[in-house]
């Protein structure tokens, strides 16, 4: 064996240890000797940082995984952290973490942002891709959680159905957020790990798609919003958006010509106004917190169905079934059944 081959074996050959901390590396390369230090107090070995998700930092910790499954949208892992201090390096993926044990007290560092919270279960978690975590908890109890990573792609492509400017917006780090809508995906995901089907990866793949509209309308925001490219004065958009949400019931009544005119500009000005600020059409963003009233009141209310339509502003229950299924991927009462 020459002396490079010898080399080459021993650095593909070097252990990886489960605490590891990574620093940034222009390129993917075998794991090295010397140690260096990542946002935590125990000093570990270097290992490669373009990853896409923690099953290849944190092997042992893995409880559950979909790469065997061949879905091709998302990476779900359910995972069972035993150290109390661990970090993540930036990510190729957005992450989605969902709480799934016991309440835990944590420290933790997204990107410059620091948060400090009670996280009880079902409290979400989201990393942007290429901002790292440091996560910190009080006790040494291991930590449950599920974890689902989303290319950003999925998110480009899932933007521009719905006319947002992907390359405008960033997604805003979150933590211990409550959100039924992911929750309930992340739910559903979780089943499909534990029995798998042959339609499975269909259905998984579908589910992706959901998760990706609701990371973009929810969890987005434009970049630089610049006044002389057409948005909205940010008095006017407040106006917009505070008459929206009182008149959401009055399907009939709240018509983009209303609204324009509370905010004493043309139809066809404040349409292009609102896009360029919120993202999205004002029809959009007006079904949009339509369907956000109706999740509400579907999990806190015994109200009839068809009650709940005309209360969010549709004109009948079959209008509500149809655009509540085209953004939430089941029906209503699909919706609550799983609650």
């Amino acid at each position: 064996m020459t002396e490079g081959e010898r080399k080459m074996s021993s650095a593909a050959t070097v252990p990886l240890q489960p605490s590891a901390y990574f620093m940034q590396s222009t390129a993917v390369r075998p794991a090295t000797k010397p140690t260096v230090k990542f946002g935590g107090s125990r000093e570990s070995e270097m290992v490669p940082t373009a990853v896409s998700d923690l099953s290849f930092i944190y092997p042992e910790a893995v409880v559950g995984s979909s790469q065997p499954l061949g879905w091709q949208n998302l990476i779900a892992l359910e995972m069972r952290h035993t150290v109390s201090d661990w970090s993540m390096p930036p990510l190729e993926s957005h992450c989605i973490m969902i709480q799934l044990g016991p309440p835990v007290d944590v420290t933790a560092r997204i990107g410059n942002q620091s948060f400090e919270q009670s996280l009880e279960p079902g409290a979400i978690i989201i990393v942007p891709a290429d901002l790292s975590m440091h996560w910190r908890q009080d006790d040494a109890a291991p930590n449950h959680t599920l974890q689902l990573y989303l290319d950003p792609r999925v998110l480009r492509t899932t933007a521009e159905s719905i006319d947002v400017d992907y390359s405008q917006i960033s997604i805003a780090p979150q933590f211990g957020i409550r959100d039924e809508h992911i929750h309930h995906i992340g739910m559903s995901l979780r089943c499909e790990l534990k029995d798998a089907n042959v339609m499975g990866g269909v259905y998984a793949d579908s589910l992706a798609k959901v998760l990706a509209m609701q990371i973009v309308r929810r969890y987005s925001y434009l970049k630089d919003l610049q006044m002389n490219r057409g948005g909205m004065a940010p008095r006017k958009l407040r106006k917009a958006i505070e008459f929206i949400n009182s008149n959401l019931d009055k399907e009939q009544f709240l018509g983009l010509a209303t609204v324009a005119d509370a905010v004493q500009m043309s139809y066809s000005h404040f349409s292009r106004a609102f896009k360029q600020s919120m993202g999205v059409t004002p029809n959009a963003y007006m079904t949009e917190k339509r369907i956000e009233r109706a999740k509400k009141l579907l999990s806190e209310t015994n109200l009839p169905i068809a009650d709940i339509a005309l209360r969010t502003g549709f004109a009948s229950q079959s209008h509500f079934t149809t655009t509540f299924r085209k953004l939430v991927w089941t029906t209503p009462k699909g919706f609550r059944n799983t609650l």
